[in-house]
């Protein structure tokens, strides 16, 4: 009787205990030797959520450098247009030589502006379509060539499993199209037309590259463009996985309070009566029998 009173009630305080401690910690299990198979799961969450932080660092990292790509390529672009207006009035016969000199001028300005834009940082400081070594994109040399410091492609990063993207583009790309170095086309027309053009044939013979150069920046804008696209739907989805994957976490490892409440409540009831059963028992003998 005594061993089995005693047993029941170190069994029940044992039960007391564990509730009482999921209660205290909001946790189901205090260590993973408790069930194997849930720690397990719960292990391969935490490489998860590691991983989900790597891959929202990318994507952030990603989506504003994208978007900085968009909006540095849409001044690209306006200045691109700028250029194709200017190359048109200079075409024009009718007017004069001072008036082609002019538009060199802004021609050329037009030129400066479109280094400068080539040439802007990120939120790093290094050139956003530059080289990793951060060395400007765009190097204006001597003999009025340009010179393109960037690798033949840029390095992708990853931003989900088996999934990576690059993040910028690189000024060879957004300057140089099928009509040859635009920088190079523009700054030869802008100095044609400052040295005195009686005829305008100068613009009139490059104006087609001017335009396939401008159709290049709006075909790089797009590419970037959609690639902030899907680092945004991925943000969407791994903010999604992240959402389901915590839920079914908290299923397995949180303590339900109200159940593990009423769960203690009960087994502290069950408890009290064994004790006071137990010492009641405890005190009857043979003697007192007798008497």
């Amino acid at each position: 009787m005594f061993d089995r009173s005693a047993s029941r009630m170190g069994t029940l305080m044992a039960i007391a205990a564990k509730l009482q401690t999921q209660i205290a910690t909001g946790k189901k299990m205090t260590s993973p030797s408790e069930d194997v198979a849930v720690g397990q799961q719960l292990a391969e969450f935490d490489r998860k959520n590691i991983d989900a932080a790597a891959y929202t660092s990318n994507m952030n990292m990603s989506a504003s450098m994208l978007s900085q790509a968009d909006t540095t390529l849409d001044s690209i672009v306006t200045q691109m247009q700028r250029a194709t207006e200017l190359t048109v009035r200079a075409g024009n016969g009718s007017l004069s030589v001072q008036d082609r000199q002019v538009i060199g001028d802004e021609l050329k300005a037009v030129v400066d502006t479109l280094i400068g834009l080539g040439n802007v940082s990120d939120s790093n400081g290094r050139a956003l379509f530059g080289s990793a070594s951060g060395t400007p994109a765009i190097t204006k040399n001597a003999d009025g060539t340009f010179t393109y410091n960037t690798a033949p492609s840029l390095s992708e990063v990853p931003i989900a499993d088996n999934m990576s993207i690059q993040p910028t583009e690189t000024a060879a790309r957004v300057f140089q199209s099928p009509a040859g170095d635009t920088l190079s086309i523009l700054s030869q027309l802008a100095a044609s037309l400052q040295a005195g053009d009686t005829t305008g044939e100068s613009a009139r013979n490059v104006l087609d590259k001017v335009n396939t150069a401008t159709d290049q920046v709006s075909i790089v804008q797009s590419s970037v463009g959609a690639r902030a696209a899907r680092v945004e739907l991925q943000q969407t989805l791994q903010e999604n996985i992240s959402a389901d994957r915590e839920e079914l976490r908290s299923s397995l490892e949180d303590t339900d309070l109200t159940s593990a409440a009423a769960e203690f409540a009960k087994t502290m009831t069950i408890l009290n009566a064994t004790q006071s059963s137990f010492s009641k028992l405890s005190q009857l003998s043979l003697f007192s029998y007798l008497r």
